[in-house]
């Protein structure tokens, strides 16, 4: 009997990450305010998207399907709570944040997201 194997997903969030830092690093040549708005935009998304991945991958076979869908639920609600605070907390506590480039590299970063995942699983 086999199983289906986990996904290499926290590769997706690696390269994210690599690819967000190397966007900051230019950026900070230019402006340092930029490079920290971009930084926390991109974080803001991967975060909570790597933890939901945690979620959804935690469980494996066809014998534990309730709690694979437990931890679907769970990871989505999460997903969505995480973001939703960081995003509230960034604009609480970082008056000197360009949002428009938060959101923008938060938003960039799904396309990004999902580019890398469908490049590492026909790999």
């Amino acid at each position: 009997m086999t199983t289906i194997s986990t996904p290499p997903l926290y590769k997706v969030a690696l390269y994210q990450l690599i690819i967000l830092l190397c966007c900051c690093g230019i950026a900070a040549g230019f402006n340092n305010s930029l490079a920290s708005s971009i930084l926390v935009g991109g974080l803001i998304q991967i975060g909570p998207q790597a933890w939901f991945a945690r979620q959804a991958y935690k469980y494996t076979g066809a014998r534990q399907v309730d709690k694979i869908v437990r931890a679907m639920y769970l990871g989505e609600s999460g997903k969505v709570v995480l973001t939703a605070v960081l995003f509230t907390t960034t604009f609480i506590l970082m008056k000197n944040l360009d949002f428009l480039a938060v959101f923008s590299a938060f938003t960039l970063m799904i396309p990004l997201q999902w580019f890398i995942t469908v490049r590492i699983l026909k790999s």
